[in-house]
């Protein structure tokens, strides 16, 4: 496998509350990957809580937008870790920010071009590998993905993914851009109902009350489908951030979203 690797090391000091009261050390780290489905490269930012264990398997929670989203999610995986809500985990988020129209979208339409299968490819075949190599990580496929707006888009894309080969099983959603395309992300929803008898994840979805009515109703629409299908394994909890917009709403999703799917 041939990839570029820039690596930077340092100790860094996380804020991790709303109010900044709590403070806790942890590791970062930076690479470059070269994709070889994509032809593209992307900088890999890595958060290392205080209590990692390189001696036994921890878990790996993947986000995207990470040249903007890193920061925030760090604190929040560090605090949750450091205070027991989830387990010892590393946390990773894939840049390359400027390319997530054409990597987040599952279609071909006005504002994407339809990047989605090769991304999550990418991940799965090429940057999960790598990083089992680099960390100790649990390699059963328990993953957490986490993504807002067209990251919400592709966390549902890959959620409806063949469950056999998928890495993930825990998936938080924030705003999900469920207008894409006419709402093409239905069909992705339908086609896997359509050929399988349960949907073996934990899903929490959110979405702040001050969206349009679009997204408000496409957002319903989207927790009363997958809760009416009964699968028997599947665990799910929509929810709406009171007073909050498309942006405000993410990190308070992202807290109550990696809560869920760890204690559920």
């Amino acid at each position: 496998m041939k990839y570029v690797q820039l690596l930077l090391f340092s100790i860094v000091l996380f804020s991790c509350s709303d109010d900044d009261t709590l403070e806790v050390l942890g590791t970062t780290e930076e690479f470059i990957v070269q994709s070889l489905i994509i032809n593209d490269s992307y900088p890999i930012y890595v958060f290392i809580p205080e209590n990692y264990n390189s001696n036994s398997s921890n878990q790996l929670i993947i986000a995207l937008d990470g040249d903007t989203r890193f920061n925030s999610i760090a604190k929040i995986v560090s605090d949750k870790v450091q205070n027991g809500r989830i387990p010892p985990s590393i946390f990773i988020a894939i840049g390359n920010n400027k390319q997530r129209n054409r990597d987040y979208t599952p279609t071909a339409y006005e504002h994407g071009s339809g990047g989605a299968e090769n991304f999550y490819h990418f991940i799965k075949d090429q940057l999960i590998p790598l990083l089992e190599t680099k960390y100790n990580i649990d390699p059963s496929n328990n993953k957490t993905l986490i993504g807002h707006s067209f990251g919400g888009l592709f966390t549902q894309y890959v959620m409806a993914q063949e469950r056999a080969l998928n890495p993930f099983n825990k998936f938080v959603a924030s705003g999900t851009s469920y207008w894409y395309d006419s709402g093409v992300i239905f069909n992705y929803e339908q086609m896997y109902a359509d050929t399988h008898p349960d949907l073996d994840v934990t899903f929490y979805n959110g979405m702040g009350t001050l969206e349009g009515g679009v997204m408000l109703a496409s957002f319903e629409e989207m927790n009363q489908r997958m809760d009416n299908r009964d699968y028997p394994n599947f665990k799910h909890k929509g929810e709406l951030i009171e007073k909050r917009g498309h942006s405000g709403s993410a990190n308070k999703i992202f807290k109550k979203g990696l809560d869920y799917v760890f204690n559920n």
